[in-house]
């Protein structure tokens, strides 16, 4: 894939910022375009996207590539447990806090589009939660963390890492005042308080 010319990531930048204030079906072609800084009605932005909807898929490709590239990390490191686990849970929140507007748009949008909401499941959902349960029953062989169920813990891990970033993206601030760092720390605390041998 080519990277993304400047006025092609403009256009895709300002409309999922869009996408993610309005909703998808709030916000017209000539509305992206005038964001993006392209004459409105102008027709431009087909020089890029053959759609509105390819716009949106593109946006979730983007984050898709995201989350490989995490899950990419995540099979690469050789940390210990003590330093992969905090290290695990900041990629996380780094990653999805870089793409707070998409997760609006996956929360509220993708009810309309089942072919991109599957892929999107499929790939940043249901591929990430393998992958740090295949992270952590490697610590477990390793003799870093007691047997334990990693696909349980995985799905812990991973779902309350989602979800507080989600809240965050819905409502457009935290719940509660909570730094990232303060947030890994004490997930890496309960991780190794729980599991450690």
């Amino acid at each position: 894939m080519k990277p993304p010319s400047t006025g092609r990531q403009r256009i895709l930048r300002e409309a999922i910022r869009l996408f993610a204030e309005r909703g998808y079906d709030r916000t017209s072609v000539p509305e992206i375009q005038e964001a993006a800084g392209l004459s409105r009605g102008s027709g431009a932005l087909y020089k890029h996207f053959s759609s509105k909807e390819d716009l949106l898929a593109t946006a979730i490709e983007q984050f898709v590539g995201t989350a490989r590239e995490g899950r990419a990390e995540l099979g690469g490191t050789t940390l210990s447990v003590d330093e992969g686990s905090r290290r695990l849970v900041e990629s996380m929140l780094e990653k999805l806090g870089a793409n707070r507007d998409v997760l609006r748009i996956l929360w509220r949008d993708l009810e309309h589009f089942p072919e991109l909401k599957a892929a999107a499941r499929g790939e940043i959902m249901q591929s990430t939660y393998l992958a740090v349960a295949e992270w952590l029953r490697e610590r477990q062989r390793q003799g870093e963390l007691r047997p334990h169920d990693s696909e349980a813990v995985a799905a812990v891990i991973v779902g309350s890492v989602a979800m507080f970033r989600v809240f965050e993206a819905i409502w457009g601030e935290r719940a509660i005042d909570v730094s990232d760092e303060r947030f890994a720390s004490a997930w890496s605390d309960l991780l190794l308080r729980g599991l450690r041998p």
